[in-house]
């Protein structure tokens, strides 16, 4: 009988110290994310969405903001990108609804609040399409790291050319802004993977 009662004991005492091992590691240790981990305030901003209303980052505060940048005009990189992130909003299922994409363009010459409302929500009717003014977007971009070029002279254009046919090279990376505005992780293009960002995001909302 107390034979019984101390491996009883014994058995309660490693349970009570995996518990509290537990407890512990989960608190003190980092998470592991796949995406770059960046952990800074994540800068604020003041644009205009695709419905012609300013947009602030802390108009979207409580939810987990995915920022995307491209252009309407993007021949390949861009509309992937979207793709990849409606996916991911497809894995979230119901937890879709605490998350928030945003497509800043990085041509807003032509890409006008209407041009992006024809354009963004085809890929995700919950996406925001988001433009502004030149200095507003390159103030963003600098903010967060993104580079932007524009290249005109391309498609053979000689100096009687009127049209406006141009492309942008930029930053392709994604920005993870978490609930509390802080800047989590980052996406580059080689890290553009469904799987793993929806991974990280559930990790964030546990």
């Amino acid at each position: 009988m107390k034979k019984n009662i101390l491996i009883a004991i014994l058995v309660l005492a490693a349970a009570s110290g995996w518990g509290l091992f537990a407890y512990f590691y989960a608190k003190y240790v980092p998470e592991t994310y796949y995406g770059k981990v960046y952990q800074r305030h994540a800068p604020g901003f003041s644009l205009t969405d695709h419905n012609g209303n300013r947009i602030s980052l802390d108009d979207l505060r409580n939810k987990i903001v995915l920022i995307s940048w491209g252009y309407t005009n993007c021949p390949d990189v861009c509309p992937m990108t979207l793709s990849k992130l409606s996916k991911v909003m497809e894995h979230l299922g119901e937890d879709a609804d605490q998350v928030e994409v945003l497509f800043v363009t990085v041509d807003p010459e032509r890409d006008t609040p209407e041009r992006m409302k024809s354009y963004v929500p085809f890929f995700n009717g919950k996406f925001i399409g988001v433009t502004g003014t030149r200095a507003e977007i390159d103030k963003m971009a600098s903010d967060y790291n993104v580079t932007i070029v524009k290249h005109e002279a391309v498609y053979g254009r000689s100096e009687t050319d009127t049209w406006d046919r141009y492309l942008m090279t930029h930053t392709n990376t994604v920005h993870l802004v978490d609930k509390d505005g802080n800047l989590l992780l980052s996406y580059p293009h080689y890290k553009l993977d469904v799987e793993g960002i929806t991974s990280d995001i559930k990790k964030l909302l546990r």
